[in-house]
């Protein structure tokens, strides 16, 4: 119980630039995952990711306290990530709306649109009604 108390006690004692930290290492680690940048801005946020980790655990008290925080951090990452994924399958909206058009199992089995038209449409690759 006592390692238990001693992570409590790190988060009580954190400054403003380990919070910072925290925080960009996070953010960074979701950028870097993500497909929101391209290749290497994926790198650049890596690099940032990990930078902010070592200079948050660098700045804790105990840094075997620090170590648990990021590893947690990327765990619930993790966790969100395995749920978002898990819920937009069995809703079934993981597939593209092209892949439904092709496959002619859109609203209506419309020909497949071209790019630009795909990405306009709502999801479940319905058509708009205009």
């Amino acid at each position: 119980m006592s390692a238990l108390a001693g992570v409590f006690d790190g988060l009580k004692t954190m400054g403003l630039l380990q919070l910072l930290l925290a925080f960009v290492a996070c953010m960074a680690y979701v950028l870097a995952q993500g497909h929101l940048l391209g290749r290497v801005a994926r790198r650049w946020a890596g690099a940032t990711a990990l930078g902010s980790a070592a200079g948050f655990v660098t700045l804790d008290r105990d840094w075997t306290i620090g170590v648990v925080l990021i590893a947690v951090a990327v765990a619930g990452i993790g966790s969100f990530t395995a749920i978002v994924w898990l819920t937009t399958r069995a809703l079934g909206i993981d597939r593209p709306a092209a892949a439904d058009a092709a496959a002619g199992t859109g609203a209506g089995a419309q020909p497949a649109a071209s790019s630009g038209e795909a990405a306009r449409r709502p999801i479940g690759g319905a058509a708009a009604s205009t």
